[in-house]
């Protein structure tokens, strides 16, 4: 019998437009070149398809690349919202001029988030190497105001810098962000990207457990992969940085099952049951192994809570 899968986060371009200091497409060792790549229509065609097959109810159009970048960006909506799949998407916002908003309120997805790093100009460029933050925030206030009339719902996404200045960065995205596009948002603590970035923040770390990623119903799909491959299933969406030693199989001439099934799969599964965090390269070092019960740190959305248990928990947004 086919495993079920209730989400399935798949990126369609490995590159991007930004390089964000704290994210691994910025670093000085960057992305490995096999992974920034573009997944070509014939294998996102059949990596949708044998999702469905295995009960998929949410697509997600993201990894670690930037999704609108791909040329058929609203295609790929169109293809998974014709299915009667629920479709969303994590952008930086900067390609989004007057044509795309259009396109984006007329293509069906249910949710498209903004991922913005930085609470004014200047934090903003500082963190995401771009002097944007006007242009990004005046595009996704006429992306709010175009999708007001259809089921499509504008999100955005933020990290904390400085958790020891939390209430200020807080204040100040509330006041700079939030109230001047009218938004619905995250701010979340800043984490390490598996253990590769390395930045200047804290997290108050209480018990190291299982994370609970190698055991939920989800996949996650890189656009490259080893060998010339593509479609490459790796362990979670931390692992950015470190897609090489945390690739698990490829859905380019595997299946879901196939992957899921196989052995790579199965050793960490059987790691994180028995905490030998440490036999993991991609995971030894991850702050996602502690339990941070304050991660969320605000939101404005309606009836959205963090919960997480201490043993191989969800980590489930309801």
């Amino acid at each position: 019998m086919a495993a079920l899968i209730r989400q399935l986060d798949m990126e369609l371009f490995g590159g991007c437009n930004y390089k964000c200091v704290m994210c691994p497409q910025g670093t000085v060792q960057g992305r490995e070149k096999a992974f920034k790549k573009t997944l070509t229509w014939r294998n996102f065609c059949k990596i949708v398809d044998d999702a469905i097959s295995h009960g998929v109810e949410v697509i997600s159009l993201h990894g670690g690349g930037e999704p609108t970048l791909h040329k058929r960006f609203i295609d790929c909506i169109k293809y998974i919202k014709d299915r009667n799949i629920k479709c969303t998407t994590l952008s930086n916002g900067y390609t989004l001029d007057d044509r795309l908003i259009a396109q984006i309120a007329e293509s069906g997805i249910d949710v498209f988030k903004i991922s913005v790093i930085g609470y004014d100009a200047e934090t903003y460029r500082a963190s995401m190497q771009k002097d944007a933050f006007k242009q990004v925030r005046d595009s996704v206030k006429r992306l709010v105001e175009a999708t007001s009339k259809t089921n499509t719902r504008i999100e955005s996404q933020h990290l904390i810098l400085d958790s020891n200045n939390k209430a200020f960065e807080v204040k100040s995205l509330i006041t700079n962000w939030v109230n001047y596009t009218g938004i619905d948002a995250e701010i979340w603590l800043m984490h390490n990207w598996s253990g590769v970035y390395d930045g200047p923040y804290t997290r108050r770390k209480e018990e190291r457990r299982g994370c609970g990623r190698p055991f939920r119903p989800m996949l996650q799909v890189r656009a490259g992969g080893l060998n010339n491959q593509q479609g490459a299933v790796v362990a979670c969406c931390m692992v950015l940085g470190n897609d090489k030693s945390a690739t698990l199989g490829h859905l380019d001439n595997q299946t879901i099952t196939e992957v899921l099934n196989g052995a790579k799969y199965q050793e960490l599964r059987n790691a994180h049951r028995e905490e030998r965090f440490d036999d993991i390269p991609y995971c030894k070092d991850c702050d996602q192994l502690w339990h941070v019960p304050e991660s969320l740190v605000w939101t404005n959305i309606k009836n959205r809570q963090y919960k997480q248990s201490k043993w191989l928990d969800n980590l489930e947004i309801i």
